[in-house]
């Protein structure tokens, strides 16, 4: 069985250029692979021309592990495909006022009730990734520039944790920025195919924190930074309780530093 689902228009605008089936889109040749693993790669296309021209990134998910099933199963309560999934935890925090890349549609493949293949398309997202905002803008930035969009970022993922949401990808590089016209600054979040619903346990939460940390780059983010940033996200707890979990934070990044090489931006 095979499917594709599309959000509002989107049908009619990709059956346009000949793109109504799942092989049509999964198997696109006119393509630009930005990632790849062993599991899923992750592809950009462009449909349009001169001003309508419109930019897309796709996530090709292969031969689903039984054990990445069972994740999503046990987050939504029935089977779910890895395109679907990750489909849902958008919308999810998109109807919660979450920022995050915006859903274009799915496609699956399953065979005797187990996906084989499946994909999922997103819009181009208007805001500017956090690594490339802090390359370009941190060198000429005074100390207050800086601590607001620390403080921005800790306000950011602790609404997200309020709706006992956990990201275990939370790193800096899957954090989005963009200046409002009020000035201010507003945050999204991508890469949600490992996102818990249902999370009330705090050293969950202090392990996303902890992701971040480890991702967050000494010679952007000093300690003070660092500091404000956990300072910020527990802004109800006292200054003791603040140290404590700053050590839990920093213990689980230097845990995550010993298994993964840092990326560089």
């Amino acid at each position: 069985m095979q499917r594709i689902v599309f959000a509002d228009s989107w049908s009619g605008f990709f059956a346009g250029f000949n793109l109504k089936s799942f092989d049509d889109l999964y198997g696109n040749p006119a393509v630009k692979t930005i990632g790849v693993n062993k599991k899923r790669n992750i592809v950009t296309f462009s449909l349009g021309s001169d001003s309508h021209k419109k930019r897309f990134f796709m996530k090709r998910f292969c031969h689903p592990y039984f054990k990445d099933m069972l994740f999503s199963w046990r987050n939504i309560g029935r089977p779910c495909s890895q395109a679907r999934y990750e489909w849902e935890n958008a919308r999810l925090l998109l109807d919660n006022g979450i920022e995050s890349y915006r859903p274009v549609c799915f496609g699956e493949k399953i065979s005797c009730g187990i996906e084989r293949n499946s994909f999922f398309v997103t819009k181009e997202l208007q805001f500017q990734c956090l690594t490339d905002f802090v390359r370009q803008n941190w060198a000429g930035f005074k100390r207050r520039q800086k601590e607001k969009v620390i403080t921005g970022i800790a306000e950011f993922v602790r609404k997200i944790h309020a709706l006992n949401i956990s990201l275990p990808d939370l790193y800096v590089w899957h954090i989005y920025i963009t200046e409002n016209a009020a000035g201010e600054y507003d945050y999204a979040v991508i890469d949600l195919h490992r996102m818990s619903r249902n999370v009330t346990s705090r050293s969950r939460k202090i392990k996303n924190l902890g992701r971040l940390h480890y991702s967050m780059l000494d010679s952007y983010f000093d300690e003070g930074l660092k500091h404000l940033l956990v300072k910020s996200y527990f802004a109800d707890s006292g200054d003791g309780d603040v140290t404590k979990f700053f050590a839990k934070i920093k213990k689980y990044s230097r845990a995550v530093n010993t298994r993964r090489v840092p990326i560089q931006y």
